[in-house]
């Protein structure tokens, strides 16, 4: 792409202030190995999974029959089926009507404990990127119809154990990022669906998985069938590769506000809008023409080929505005009812619209007119070239057309999942028809967090969204000079957002976006610095999902399969040799255990935190650990957990650790600490790290200074560095920042050294944590250390960690240390 030019934003006309609206960016991030949720699998319900027509279904079907799973096959009669398979459930024709007596066909002699959906790998030829669409959108459309009749099955048999929905896309195992120039993108529109039953399912694990199909059909296999059986239900999204397993990274990422604006619109371009005359789509593009005076085609299915009353033309309250109509209604002898009421009101609305859309534009140096034509069948060939012929030849497409039915999935018809999706995706087909492709400039798609996060009751709207985000990433690869942006727009206020719907946003904590923030944001994101980013999420998420908590105290057992060479930081923890898992990172295990079942709850407190035996990996470590998690304890605001991490004896258990593990929809406030007043002493951090004091590698080197320190308390200045997820390994921070948690300790071993000769100790226990917020990496923060207990034998200290404001992130009671003057690093 070519950018006309660099302009500073304070001299050009731009809009800087977002009002709130936030912009992020989305990538990858790589996710640990699966801890197996340890079930009776003979005693599962049936695996029910479609066949794709290639070893995939025959690899999984072996698979899961190997593990002890009963596995019962859908197969399409209009697609290629695996003839190995002689005892499928054959479905002849996706329709309703087949898919429900597919489903009750299974049904009349088993119940379905899980679904997998398999979905074949497709590639086009050439520039024939809709070569498959005709075979694809049907098996899409089998998806959610099967979606649909699975709604009842699966959250019945939920009740007896867990119950599964995944669905299996082999784009190209990174969710169509990887820039190959010959992915089919309607997969993508799979973990939409998968995204929404989340939601509306809440007993239900739902996964929607992309695996990379250069994988052979055998490591495929291996990696669904360890999915299915992953205790971590926090992640939908997951990606298999050649890397592992990773998913969505979302970042905020803006450029600032005084930053160079590099310039990609002008006064020369013809952008063709659908949907642009009314609405959300409307408010952009008046705020872009103020920038950059540009000529626009709106498209919209009204016809403005009337003329107004003017009573309309003057009336703008729109209870006024019908009880006129109604008025002129009944003085022309016309039956007054409210379909024809309705239909009126909203022509005369649309007209009014338009128009003011138009005459804004004209006002603020642009040009614009309308065409009225149905996205979905566009005929407007002959119009468009009236008009390029007068303006010049289009050069932008801005897609903002959209529908919406909202039911819950055993609502929807096959109708409504057509009309749905045919906006978006007929829509971009039709309009990309409509110009020449060499000459465009900008393809701006309005998709949704609807498809991204997800949405109760928009799972055909959520579908539509995610495969146009996906076509961004492919558009995007194969023409490289033109800006595309697919914008994952938060709920807009108005907009398609209900006062209902607001309502309850608000009371989840979901910020909408306003109009003057959403229209500035999409000015900005014009912008060619993003040239690169053809996916954006601008706003704010949508509700979490819900997590189970129905039924009796339950418990569940984990199994871990843990390597050294799975887990880098260990090396950065040696003693004596040998790296050993630290306690602090053991206490991180155990609370993510209990945060991984349940998503929408946060990590309160994490108590009575004890070691009995450590983990070193010195060659006698066991391969496998189970963590048991018993629910003591569970309402809609707090759940606790008694937590024991051990691994299989000679005949009993051997346990490593215990705690109590709270969480908690809602994080207590952060308290503010009053630092003490301490004569200060400052000792520079690194100093104890060079001179062996601490034998801490890289990872965990995070005190900066000691900035007082006496019999009875210590100050430090802490900063935890930045680990990435790949060297974290199977013990990523994300309940709790563990290398904060040890550089914390570390100034507790500091103390101990002063104060007892030179000893060293190592963390034994800990009474209680409390966690107000989280802790990030590359960020100072400050520790206070109050000695409560000290022996030859042990110390023991209540540790604060507070920010510059004095906010508390972390109060942990009762932390102790053995202390040794015989122990040697």
């Amino acid at each position: 792409m070519v950018c006309e030019e660099n302009t500073s934003m304070q001299e050009f006309s731009l809009p800087t202030n977002f009002h709130g609206v936030p912009r992020k960016s989305i990538g990858l991030k790589f996710i640990p190995k699966v801890d197996v949720l340890v079930q009776n699998i003979s005693a599962l319900k049936p695996v029910v999974i479609t066949d794709e027509g290639s070893d995939v279904t025959l690899a999984l079907k072996a698979k899961l029959e190997s593990e002890g799973h009963k596995v019962i096959v859908l197969q399409f009669d209009t697609f290629k089926k695996n003839s190995a398979i002689k005892d499928g459930v054959i479905i002849s024709e996706i329709s309703d009507q087949n898919i429900k007596i597919a489903i009750d066909t299974i049904l009349a002699k088993n119940e379905i404990g899980s679904f997998i959906y398999l979905h074949p790998h497709f590639i086009f030829s050439g520039h024939n990127f809709t070569e498959h669409f005709a075979v694809e959108r049907s098996l899409l459309k089998a998806t959610f119809l099967l979606a649909k009749y699975l709604q009842a099955p699966l959250n019945a048999t939920s009740k007896t154990q867990r119950t599964a929905f995944m669905t299996v896309s082999r784009l190209d195992g990174k969710f169509g990022m990887d820039k190959r120039s010959n992915i089919s993108i309607i997969a993508g529109g799979l973990s939409g669906l998968t995204k929404c039953m989340n939601l509306e399912w809440s007993p239900v694990f739902c996964r929607a998985i992309d695996a990379k199909p250069e994988l052979s059909s055998e490591e495929i296999a291996n990696n669904l069938f360890l999915e299915l059986h992953d205790a971590d239900v926090r992640y939908v999204d997951v990606a298999i590769n050649d890397n592992g397993r990773m998913t969505y990274d979302v970042v905020s990422n803006e450029v600032g506000a005084t930053d160079t604006y590099k310039k990609t619109v002008t006064d020369k371009d013809v952008f063709l809008v659908a949907g642009g005359g009314r609405g959300v789509t409307a408010t952009c593009i008046k705020e872009m023409n103020i920038s950059f005076k540009s000529k626009f085609i709106l498209l919209g299915r009204s016809s403005l080929d009337f003329e107004l009353p003017a009573y309309a033309l003057s009336e703008a309250n729109p209870a006024a505005l019908k009880k006129a109509i109604m008025q002129e209604m009944k003085d022309s002898g016309e039956n007054v009812s409210i379909k024809g009421l309705n239909s009126t009101f909203n022509k005369y609305v649309a007209k009014k619209e338009i128009e003011e859309t138009i005459a804004n534009i004209k006002a603020n140096g642009g040009d614009a007119v309308y065409v009225a034509g149905d996205v979905t069948n566009l005929t407007i060939k002959p119009e468009l070239l009236k008009i390029e012929k007068q303006w010049g030849k289009i050069t932008g497409i801005i897609h903002g057309a959209g529908r919406l039915a909202d039911k819950l999935i055993q609502d929807k018809t096959e109708e409504i999942f057509d009309n749905v999706t045919s906006v978006k995706l007929d829509g971009l087909l039709n309009l990309l028809k409509m110009v020449n492709i060499n000459e465009l400039r900008h393809l701006i798609m309005f998709s949704s967090v609807a498809g991204f996060y997800g949405n109760v009751g928009q799972s055909d709207y959520a579908m539509a969204n995610e495969i146009l985000s996906t076509a961004g990433h492919l558009f995007s690869t194969n023409h490289p000079n033109t800006k595309v942006t697919a914008i994952n727009w938060g709920a807009w206020e108005g907009g398609m957002v209900s006062p209902e719907l607001q309502k309850m946003f608000e009371e989840a904590g979901v910020s909408l976006v306003n109009h003057p923030g959403g229209a500035a944001r999409f000015v900005q994101e014009l912008n060619g610095a993003y040239h690169s980013q053809p996916q954006v999420i601008i706003g704010g998420t949508l509700p979490a999902g819900i997590s189970d908590i129905s039924g009796d105290l339950k418990t569940y057992t984990i199994k871990r399969n843990l390597s050294l060479k799975d887990n880098e930081f260990l090396n950065h923890h040696v003693i004596q040799g040998s790296p050993v898992l630290p306690m602090v990172n053991a206490t991180a295990w155990m609370a993510d255990s209990c945060v991984k079942l349940f998503p929408d709850y946060k990590l309160a407190s994490i108590e009575n935190v004890k070691l009995f035996k450590g983990i070193v990996f010195d060659g006698t470590e066991k391969e496998q650990y189970f963590t048991e998690i018993k629910e003591q304890s569970k309402t809609d605001e707090r759940i606790v957990c008694a937590v024991t991490i051990y691994s299989k004896g000679g005949k009993l258990p051997l346990n490593h650790y215990r705690s109590t593990v709270a969480l908690a929809r809602k994080r207590s406030e952060k308290p503010i600490f009053q630092t003490p007043q301490l004569k200060e002493n400052k000792i520079e951090g690194a100093t104890f790290y060079k001179d062996g004091s601490l034998f801490h590698g890289a990872f965990y080197q995070g005190i900066e200074e000691v900035i007082a320190m006496d019999e009875d308390q210590v100050l430090l200045k802490c900063k935890a560095p930045s680990v990435s997820f790949e060297d974290q390994g199977q013990f990523p921070s994300t309940s709790l920042n563990a290398f904060f948690l040890d550089i914390q300790y570390q100034g507790m071993v500091v103390w101990v050294q002063k104060f007892h000769n030179g000893a060293n100790s190592l963390p034994l226990q800990t009474l209680k944590g409390m966690v107000y917020g989280e802790i990030p990496a590359d960020k100072s923060f400050y520790v206070h250390i109050k000695i409560q207990e000290n022996s030859a034998a042990k110390m023991i200290a209540d540790c604060t960690v507070f920010d510059e404001n004095g906010a508390v992130y972390l109060f942990t009671e009762g932390a102790g240390l053995t202390v040794s003057e015989g122990l040697k690093w």
